[in-house]
């Protein structure tokens, strides 16, 4: 696992062009590691810093418990987890995600809707944004029906 990590990060900085990026975006250009978690249990070790970007380590579906049914479970050759974010002033939040899996925002049981969703910025490595109006709290950020077990993940602040 660690040698294919170094491997995707390698590969991704040899290759990726230099790009401005929008400033609430400016973090993903510093990957940290994160693993996601597989049930709730694991949730204290998958914490995710709002404003840093993550590299993460997804798991095979069929092994991860979600919080919640996720709303697109994908199947058993898919990828997914569970993180945990804590949002301490009400705003708009954006999720940025360097893969096609599908994010579930949760708090206490309920689903966030996203408010706005688009492709990424082109040779960023950022494959989609999601933008959700969230409250303070504590959430959990599920990923699922996603084809690699890793991916880049950032949550940050932009209203």
């Amino acid at each position: 696992m660690k040698i294919a990590l170094f491997i995707g990060i390698l590969f991704i900085s040899l290759f990726a062009k230099e790009v401005d990026l929008p400033l609430e975006l400016n973090a993903w250009k510093s990957l940290s590691y994160v693993n996601a978690a597989k049930n709730t249990n694991e949730l204290p070790n998958a914490v995710l810093t709002l404003n840093k970007a993550s590299f993460v380590g997804l798991h095979n579906t069929p092994k991860v418990v979600y919080v919640s049914r996720p709303i697109k479970e994908g199947g058993t050759v898919s990828y997914g987890g569970i993180f945990q974010i804590e949002i301490t002033e009400k705003g708009i939040y954006r999720i940025a995600l360097g893969n096609a899996s599908w994010v579930d925002v949760i708090k206490d049981a309920d689903f966030a809707k996203s408010i706005a969703h688009k492709g990424g910025p082109e040779n960023t490595g950022i494959h989609k944004i999601l933008d959700y109006s969230l409250e303070a709290g504590v959430y959990i950020l599920q990923l699922s029906a996603g084809g690699d077990s890793t991916t880049g993940l950032l949550v940050s602040k932009i209203k």
